[in-house]
């Protein structure tokens, strides 16, 4: 509870739920909806970090906080047999009637969802009032595409090969629909994560790095659009081009030694699924209804037989088949094109949903793969705007200017480099840098050391803060050292150094 302290004593809003019993309980991105029998019902959002604790045991493998006794909770719940505690949160009070009617009308557009409907997403996205907006603002949208952050914004930009600062208008049907497919795959990624409590880092391929992992060019920064969030491209791997997006370094482009069996796209919501399951385990779509057979990220797989000897030890021969640049990531959205979509009905927790798919539930995915070079290309040969803002002298910047970095510390633990993060908590070190431990938070050493003491001191003989440049110039991406005072404060002095 953060009211005054001088309200502490006094009733808050939520006391008018005494007595009353919880009914349901229901998500939308990453907002939490308590349905009670009351005309209002509890909404929570989980900002950048929130968790819940049930009886106060922590139970969310990702949780930010691992102390015995955290922070006192935003909203803490004491039903008849359990506590609910609700941390790093906002909660309010809403009307009932009005939650229920938004999350009917927008759950199926919830990234995460079980039943997510990738053809009205797509029509949602193709509107005439987004045609003027940039893919930046459009995908972050929450009336769009509720669930998308930052970080799936910008990595399923990379994966889709598109420039986050195109215009809708500028894009075709295509292009927008390997676009949702991208966002899906990446938020199921980043769900199993933190679910999981698996470190999210190493499946960056584009968020906060200067450096393309793919081509070694220059990494464009900048903070554009209505929400102003920081954005990440590579102007020459995102060239608004189908075939683009990463082919190494990448679950969307890797080759694994393995038996053989080929992971399948789910033909209702385009998941990627283990060659194992049976069922889709985003919708439970049986894997031979909607099931189109690919390697991992659309790689074919083939163990071969042959054995050969080397030094008297047998060492398999894996031969490994990579399709065409089109065939790995658009063969399985060729529903999402369809210009008849098949309309289905589903019903889930009392309430049924309409569906639009090109894949029938009773056809196979011959129709898709028959189809699929209706997909691989724009209607028109012309090569779609990249808008690339920058001169052309700037694109281009050899991955050895990584070597410059200094290295990764070890982490006293496990002896295993670190990962340098910001200090975000308000007070004199905000926005320094130091070294943690890379393991996640269950499994972390809790090693800590700064990572700025080598930085110069400014006026102030205080140690100075790294920013970079996001401004879109010829500047672009360049690190320098400022004064660590306040801006605001005018306690700032004028120091300024290039990061060389």
């Amino acid at each position: 509870d953060k009211r005054p302290k001088k309200d502490l004593n006094s009733n808050s809003p939520y006391h008018l739920l005494l007595g009353h019993h919880i009914v349901d309980v229901k998500t939308l991105g990453k907002e939490l909806f308590l349905i009670l029998d009351h005309p209002s019902c509890v909404r929570v959002h989980f900002l950048m970090s929130g968790y819940v604790r049930y009886n106060h045991q922590q139970s969310d493998p990702d949780e930010s906080a691992r102390k015995n006794a955290p922070e006192k909770p935003r909203l803490e719940l004491k039903l008849s047999k359990d506590t609910v505690s609700f941390y790093q949160c906002s909660t309010e009070l809403r009307n009932l009637e009005e939650s229920l009617s938004r999350w009917e009308r927008m759950i199926t557009l919830d990234i995460c969802w079980n039943m997510f409907d990738a053809v009205r997403a797509t029509e949602r996205i193709l509107e005439e009032s987004n045609q003027e907006r940039m893919v930046v603002d459009v995908i972050m949208d929450q009336q769009i595409l509720p669930g998308v952050g930052n970080i799936i914004k910008n990595e399923s930009c990379f994966d889709a090969g598109i420039n986050p600062l195109t215009k809708i208008k500028d894009l075709t049907r295509e292009h927008v629909a390997h676009l949702i497919k991208m966002n899906r795959d990446f938020s199921m990624i980043f769900y199993n994560c933190r679910k999981y409590g698996k470190p999210l880092h190493k499946h960056y391929k584009m968020y906060r790095f200067s450096i393309c992992k793919q081509c070694g060019g220059k990494v464009t920064k900048c903070k554009p659009g209505e929400y102003e969030r920081g954005t990440y491209f590579c102007r020459t791997c995102q060239n608004n081009q189908l075939g683009s997006g990463p082919h190494k370094n990448s679950l969307l482009g890797w080759a694994r030694l393995g038996t053989g069996q080929a992971s399948w796209n789910c033909g209702a919501c385009t998941l990627v699924n283990k060659a194992g399951s049976a069922k889709c385990v985003a919708c439970g779509t049986d894997k031979q209804v909607g099931g189109d057979k690919l390697g991992v990220g659309g790689v074919k797989r083939k163990s071969g037989d042959d054995d050969s000897r080397v030094g008297g030890a047998k060492s398999q021969k894996v031969e490994t088949t990579v399709i065409t640049s089109h065939q790995n990531h658009l063969e399985t959205e060729q529903h999402l094109v369809s210009s008849k979509p098949i309309v289905t009905h589903k019903t889930q927790g009392g309430h049924t949903f309409t569906f639009k798919s090109s894949v029938s539930p009773n056809n196979t995915n011959t129709a898709s793969k028959s189809a699929a070079s209706s997909v691989l290309k724009p209607q028109n040969s012309t090569t779609l705007p990249s808008h690339n803002t920058l001169p052309p002298h700037t694109a281009a910047q050899h991955p050895a200017q990584d070597a410059k970095q200094p290295q990764a510390e070890l982490c006293k633990g496990h002896k295993a480099p670190c990962i340098k993060k910001t200090v975000s908590k308000e007070g004199p070190n905000k926005l320094r840098l130091f070294w943690t431990c890379s393991l996640p938070k269950a499994k972390s050493c809790n090693h800590f050391s700064w990572a700025d003491l080598a930085h110069p001191k400014c006026k102030h003989g205080a140690i100075t803060l790294l920013r970079e440049v996001y401004k879109m110039n010829e500047n672009n991406g360049r690190e320098f050292f400022v004064c660590p005072k306040p801006k605001a404060s005018k306690e700032q002095c004028d120091f300024f150094q290039w990061n060389n």
